[in-house]
């Protein structure tokens, strides 16, 4: 039986084994309802088949509080009881298992040109996939275009929507800024604002979560590409601007404001080319797609750029070669930053850029500067593994764990 999403989110929001991680330890603070559905549910999400008495001992719930969340989990349909492996005499025993597809949620990327949509299940499985042109570089384009692809799916799929939980929106930021620049290619400020976001909401009628584009790449990434089993990775976004996706100790760190990562507007050349965040001197205008553009004269907002981006790159044009040879200093710094404030396991290069200059970029950049720490030369940089749709699979994981999984905000608000 499938159930609609407004019961599912009242009564759960309402109301490898890390056995004492925040995600799976349960507490009884007055409201813990909340937090303990959410622990129980992530923790048969990433170790199930599970049994009850298993759950108990992980989370440090008693078995009756268990019994009774179970239950509730089993009646709105997002667990199911199995039979165990018989081992020895006796009846098996009863195990809990994730109903995957009892919930759906949107993920969507959106930029100036652009919406890549994806749709996944509780489990992160990809069951639908969409694109949609902007007829113009507005934020009402944007809007337009997601409502589009919306209503393509409750079209094709009118039996599953009722399912879905929510839509995750990823962009370029950064957001909520003082002096917001216009015009800028290398940012969509304006499509997260507060004000069209609720416009937005209103118009699907699903619930909105807005990440940053290399935060929710970053989240793609460790669910299904080269970060995956990793706990602290930064993710080095090339975009038409540049921007970091950061995971430490397996969740994605968003920073006070929501803009932690914004490594393109990192001053690395006092009194350098004006950026129009109003500084000067920002990475990002010597080390971006944007900058690229500027070289070479070609609109940054123009999805035939990267094409004819790519086609330059496989041609060796001198022009090229000779902006890749010139950034890779700034490539250098890039990564240097990153490691010497994270010390991270690895970073990933990815992003919407062509591949081909990606992979041109990292090879013309190595060996990269000296380390602080031993790191091993194979998994210091890596290339993204989760394709173009890692930004739009990364927002839709961001907006299932916004609804399901364990937050410290559901305790303390």
């Amino acid at each position: 039986m499938l159930l609609c999403r407004q019961k599912i989110r009242r009564t759960i929001m309402d109301n490898s084994e890390k056995p004492h991680s925040f995600r799976t330890s349960g507490t009884n603070l007055r409201k813990a309802k909340t937090h303990n559905h959410s622990v129980v549910l992530e923790v048969i999400r990433t170790q199930g088949p599970i049994s009850r008495t298993k759950i108990s001992q992980v989370t440090s719930l008693s078995r009756q509080t268990i019994q009774n969340i179970v239950a509730l989990l089993e009646e709105l349909d997002l667990v199911r009881m199995t039979a165990s492996k018989i081992v020895g005499r006796g009846h098996p025993g009863m195990e809990v298992c994730l109903n995957k597809d009892a919930a759906l949620s949107f993920g969507i990327h959106v930029d100036r040109t652009r919406a890549t949509a994806v749709v996944c299940n509780l489990d992160g499985r990809k069951i639908w996939e969409s694109v949609c042109d902007l007829t113009s570089t507005t934020s009402d384009a944007a809007n337009s275009a997601i409502a589009t692809l919306v209503s393509g799916f409750r079209d094709e799929h009118s039996n599953l929507y009722p399912t879905v939980v929510g839509c995750g929106l990823a962009a370029a930021g950064p957001f909520g800024i003082r002096n917001a620049p216009k015009g800028d290619p290398t940012n969509f400020h304006e499509f997260g604002t507060p004000e069209n976001l609720a416009l937005l909401e209103q118009q699907l009628g699903l619930p909105i979560v807005l990440e940053n584009d290399a935060t929710a790449a970053a989240v793609g990434e460790g669910f299904y590409g080269a970060g995956k089993g990793l706990d602290n990775f930064a993710f080095l976004q090339f975009g038409v601007g540049l921007g970091a996706g950061l995971v430490l100790k397996g969740d994605p760190y968003a920073g006070t404001f929501g803009n932690a990562g914004e490594i393109g507007h990192v001053v690395v050349e006092l009194g350098g080319e004006a950026c129009p965040c109003g500084n000067f001197g920002c990475l990002e205008r010597y080390l971006s797609i944007d900058a690229l553009c500027r070289c070479l004269s070609l609109p940054g907002d123009d999805i035939a750029t990267f094409t004819k981006i790519a086609d330059l790159v496989s041609a060796r044009d001198k022009t090229v070669i000779d902006w890749i040879d010139a950034a890779i200093p700034r490539f250098h710094q890039a990564v240097n930053i990153l490691e010497a404030m994270l010390d991270a396991e690895t970073i990933i290069i990815g992003g919407t850029a062509p591949e081909n200059f990606l992979n041109l970029l990292i090879e013309k950049a190595t060996p990269f500067l000296g380390s602080l720490s031993q790191r091993s030369d194979d998994k210091r940089i890596r290339n993204g593994a989760a394709g173009l749709s890692s930004i739009a699979l990364g927002a839709s994981a961001v907006s299932m764990n916004a609804h399901f999984a364990p937050s410290v905000s559901r305790l303390v608000l």
